[in-house]
């Protein structure tokens, strides 16, 4: 780089250099993963580009589309269907030709560990659970520090997660002492402490007298409380208090349903609310062209919109004739019929739009750019204190609580305390278990509990997996079993095993999955549909 160059690069940061505690220097030599590059991702790495980070790593799956440039700024239009992730580093590099930057068009889960060991911090910038719990669990692993935001329509949240072991500051040691020490006040004998609960009482009864009164009584028992926690908190509580946070996984324990198991449990294959006439019809379409239709293409949009409207309007006609019986509606008047239609329309949503199509098919998350800047904004700026932090550096704590919850209807951020939970799966003490939620239609049998799993993103051989009922040890399935009862794929889950919604069951490893698994157990919650 030439002197010329220096000096160009110096004038575009001397703003940010006037902060106390800045070191331009941390910038330059920083690595940022953003992990998504939508309307989030898009956001925060222009604002890391900007700020002069010496080199970001992108990583994303899909594809632009006309629907993401209203929100995300690195698009323009004719870029679509080119992959998001190598459109933002083109437009990145524009911005600031000094900066390094890589770009993946991959599965976040099949990046090599060396892209991940890489960066200081990583940024969560995702539109789905699965990805999210996934990359928890890979930032858990490599001791990576996270920053996960999302949005929905008008709320969004932000959540600072450090895992244990990262090397990173985190909490007060005294604030920290401080409740422990609270909480043990609660835990006192009387028997042992009869002067604290004495003067307890005295307070409620002579509030003229209460400084003295602590002073005397209760400020003693604290203090020597105090000095016996000073005493064990490093051994004793530090290693699990101390920085880290809750992770991802601690606050979502049970991924929910996916959407399309949900639809496709409805009874007897019939939709039953507007989004589940658009699988249905993407179903149907499947059948009658033998591909899945190309949201691309406009003559195939306006064959799936027609047969979705079709589901639509027998959906409006059963839910009509369920309500109006034949003897009903002899005795309704033509008007009173159609204001019974017109109820019915406003329910179910009127004729269908094109774009609902792409909306509801691919799972599309309600969003509008002003949360979206204001979320990332956020993300952004507790991802840089964490690099100054990483580098030894200190611009200011991290959020604590390290959860917020954003409303931009009320303009309100409400920031949440979270705990690390010592049943996560992900950062606690349990290892090899999954929770998994699925979906199942009333008639199901064993083998859709397989099918559901499947499409909840586990692809289990049910040669290779026992069925249990933890709650009573019955045995569900049993492929290796001599008696055939506990190897029917066909026995219904309700009649036979007599199994409730909202029942647990629990998934085992045998044979060949137990040698190649790395979970000992899936814990999955059955609800019927």
């Amino acid at each position: 780089m030439t002197d010329r160059d220096e000096l160009t690069k110096s004038r575009m940061y001397a703003r940010q250099q006037l902060i106390e505690g800045w070191s331009q220097e941390v910038l330059d030599n920083g690595c940022v993963m953003i992990i998504g590059v939508g309307a989030l991702g898009c956001e925060i790495a222009k604002d890391f580009a900007l700020m002069g980070i010496g080199k970001l790593i992108l990583v994303d799956l899909d594809l632009i589309e006309t629907s993401n440039l209203s929100r995300q700024m690195l698009f323009r239009p004719g870029d679509e269907g080119r992959p998001k992730a190598e459109v933002a580093a083109e437009r990145l590099k524009e911005m600031n030709p000094y900066l390094e930057i890589e770009h993946y068009f991959e599965k976040l889960q099949k990046l090599p560990t060396a892209v991940y060991e890489e960066a200081d911090i990583v940024i969560a910038a995702l539109d789905n659970f699965n990805a999210r719990l996934d990359l928890n669990k890979i930032c858990i692993r490599l001791k990576k520090p996270m920053i996960e935001g999302g949005t929905v329509g008008f709320e969004g949240h932000v959540q600072v997660i450090i895992p244990e072991g990262s090397g990173l500051q985190y909490k007060d040691r005294d604030r920290e002492i401080e409740k422990i020490v609270e909480s043990k006040l609660w835990e006192l004998s009387e028997e042992v402490y009869p002067d604290y609960f004495e003067a307890q009482e005295r307070i409620y009864e002579l509030e003229e007298q209460i400084e003295q009164i602590k002073r005397n009584h209760i400020d003693p028992v604290k203090e020597a409380i105090r000095r016996e926690v000073e005493e064990e908190f490093d051994e004793n509580y530090a290693p699990n208090i101390m920085d880290q946070t809750a992770c991802y996984r601690c606050l979502v324990p049970i991924p929910p349903p996916d959407n399309k198991l949900v639809a496709a449990c409805t009874l007897k294959g019939l939709p039953r609310n507007r989004n589940q006439c658009v699988i249905k019809a993407e179903v149907d379409f499947e059948k009658e062209y033998d591909h899945k239709p190309d949201l691309n293409k406009d003559d195939e949009v306006l064959k799936l919109k027609k047969l979705a409207q079709q589901e639509l309007e027998e959906l409006r006609e059963r839910v009509f004739d369920e309500n109006v019986p034949p003897e009903k509606k002899e005795s309704l008047t033509a008007e009173e019929i159609q204001e019974w239609k017109d109820n019915i329309q406003k329910t179910f949503g009127p004729d269908y739009q094109f774009e609902e199509m792409e909306n509801i098919l691919g799972n599309k998350i309600a969003a509008i750019q002003t949360v979206s800047s204001i979320i990332s904004s956020i993300e952004s700026q507790e991802a840089l204190k964490l690099l100054f932090r990483v580098n030894g550096r200190d611009i200011g704590p991290p959020m604590e609580p390290p959860y917020i919850n954003y409303n931009g209807v009320y303009g309100q951020f409400d920031p949440i305390e979270v705990s690390k939970r010592d049943d996560c799966l992900a950062c606690g003490d349990v290892e090899g278990e999954e929770n998994v939620q699925i979906v199942v239609p009333f008639d199901a049998d064993v083998a859709y509990i397989f099918k559901a799993m499947k499409i909840s993103g586990h692809d289990l051989d049910r040669k290779n997996w026992l069925i249990t009922n933890p709650r009573n040890k019955e045995i569900y399935w049993d492929p290796n079993a001599n008696n055939p009862i506990f190897k029917d794929p066909d026995v219904k889950l309700r009649g036979e095993l007599k199994l409730e919604s909202n029942e647990i069951i629990s998934l085992t490893p045998i044979g060949k999955a137990k040698e190649e698994s790395n979970i000992d157990k899936y814990n999955v919650i059955i609800t019927y549909m």
